[in-house]
C-alpha cells in the first residue's frame, strides 16, 4: 500500500543531479574577476539557483546505475555548454536586479 511514510521514503531517495551541477557551476564562475563584485548571500545565490534550474531540465537519479548515466551525459558538450550560458544568465540578471533594488 503505498501510503505517506513510503511516499517520503521513496522521495528520499530522488535526487536531482542539475541542483548538483548548478551549483559547481555557480561556484566556479563566481570565482571570476569579472563577478567580484556579486553578492553571494544566502539569498542571491538561491535566487540564481532557482533562476537556473527552472529553465534546465531536471535529471533525476535515485540508483547508482542512474548515477553514472546522468553523469555520462553531463559530459556532452552541447550539455555543458546550455548550463554554462544559463548559469551566467542567472548571475547577471540576480545581479542586475539587486543592483536596482
Amino acid at each position: 500500500m503505498l501510503d505517506d511514510k513510503k511516499i517520503n521514503k521513496l522521495k528520499s531517495r530522488l535526487h536531482n543531479h542539475t541542483e548538483d551541477i548548478v551549483m559547481q557551476t555557480l561556484k566556479d564562475l563566481l570565482k571570476r574577476e569579472e563577478f567580484s563584485n556579486v553578492s553571494d548571500s544566502e539569498e542571491a545565490l538561491l535566487d540564481m539557483a532557482t533562476y537556473a534550474l527552472n529553465r534546465l531540465a531536471p535529471k533525476y537519479v535515485a540508483t547508482e546505475k542512474g548515477e553514472v548515466y546522468t553523469k555520462t551525459e553531463e559530459l556532452e558538450q552541447q550539455h555543458s555548454v546550455d548550463i554554462l550560458s544559463v548559469v551566467t544568465k542567472a548571475i547577471k540578471v540576480v545581479s542586475e536586479d539587486q543592483n536596482n533594488n
